[in-house]
């Protein structure tokens, strides 16, 4: 019964990966105006996930030291990861699909299995438990969907293929769920998989999507980007009061 639940839960919570659909009934012209907007959002939600949530909760379960070098291992492990897709996909051709929106789904994907971890923590702890934390996964997934739809789209996916990648990157949580109802009880892994997600956040925030903001050459709009950054770390910082135990 209790896998059953926990299972229903992050497939839940994977559904509300398809919130990117809204932008199909949306016209090229609007939503090109907001997209920038929404990678701003994404990068601000990244960087707070990373320093409120995961590097907190890391914190409080290892000695900072080790945390920071995980988180370290996490970042240069994506640094490395996007030289080599960048070559990949990009060499000697003109490069139609950044190499960030595949860094991108690889970690939304990490993200999602741990929510799934998460979920299954929740359960595994009581039931109720398990209703707030599916409860609170699924309502920091609606922002943190929009954003990653929009990043695949910026990045030069279309908009079927961005749904439906971001789709099967947050199937993760499917995953996740169900290794941590076995697991989760016997390994901890979660205290080492939580600063290397936030390595992994940080880079693609910070070398991928913050430079992309840096080529907004007006003024207004940038100041507008910059104000949106910013929501997208409170909105985080809210939801970790919100929540708390």
């Amino acid at each position: 019964m209790v896998l059953l639940l926990i299972v229903a839960s992050a497939v839940l919570v994977s559904i509300i990966s398809l919130i990117g659909i809204i932008t199909l009934a949306i016209s090229d012209s609007i939503f090109k105006r907001v997209l920038i907007l929404l990678v701003a959002f994404s990068a601000g939600a990244l960087m707070g996930g990373s320093f409120i949530h995961l590097m907190p909760e890391s914190l409080e379960k290892m000695e900072p030291l080790n945390a920071f070098i995980i988180l370290l291992v996490g970042f240069s492990s994506f640094f490395l990861l996007e030289r080599v897709l960048m070559w990949r996909h990009c060499h000697e051709h003109e490069c139609d699909i950044h190499a960030f929106t595949y860094l991108n789904l690889l970690g939304d994907g990490l993200h999602n299995f741990i929510d799934g971890v998460i979920i299954a923590a929740g359960y595994l702890t009581g039931f109720p438990v398990g209703i707030a934390t599916t409860f609170a996964v699924a309502m920091h997934e609606i922002p943190q969907e929009l954003g990653d739809f929009a990043v695949l789209v910026y990045g030069g996916f279309s908009k079927t293929k961005a749904l439906l990648f971001n789709f099967l990157s947050a199937v993760t949580a499917v995953f996740g769920a169900v290794l941590g109802y076995f697991f989760l009880q016997s390994q901890d892994l979660m205290i080492y998989i939580l600063p290397f997600a936030a390595g992994n956040f940080l880079y693609i925030a910070s070398s991928d999507l913050i430079p992309e903001l840096h080529k907004e050459l007006s003024l207004k709009k940038s100041f507008e980007s910059f104000i949106v950054f910013i929501l997208g770390i409170c909105l985080m910082y809210t939801f970790k009061i919100a929540f708390a135990e």
